[in-house]
């Protein structure tokens, strides 16, 4: 999850403009620069689609009477889905992304560190048996 939650970080906040992390490497880089790094980190979310899926199928009816486990798919879910729509926005972009885009990355920021959270707390919450 750190890796895609790392890269895909770094994309959002490069999109809304509060990046340092390309600028150190030497300036400003393109957004278009960025796509290679999608494939690792799509590939790291099917890793993780799989390994939680494993771990879903050991005891789902717990989880699916969890509300923090609920919460983290949901906000999984929505994440990855605005996160995808903003890599097809902003594909060929050189210069700044339009506004809604800006307003995407701004969201995806809070979607995928929500998540982050709601999944620590899954493992803190009881469930019913």
């Amino acid at each position: 999850m750190a890796l895609v939650v790392g890269i895909l970080l770094l994309f959002d906040l490069h999109v809304v403009g509060r990046s340092r992390g390309f600028a150190s490497l030497g300036g400003h880089i393109p957004l278009h620069a960025t796509r290679p790094f999608f494939r690792v980190a799509w590939t790291g979310f099917v890793i993780n689609i799989i390994s939680g899926s494993l771990l879903f199928l050991a005891n789902y009816t717990a989880f699916l009477h969890n509300t923090a486990f609920l919460t983290k798919i949901s906000l999984l879910t929505i994440a990855a889905t605005g996160t995808a729509v903003l890599a097809r926005d902003v594909r060929d972009v050189e210069d700044k992304p339009s506004h809604r885009a800006q307003v995407i990355a701004f969201f995806c920021v809070f979607l995928w560190l929500g998540a982050i959270v709601a999944g620590r707390i899954v493992g803190y919450t009881s469930v019913p048996e």
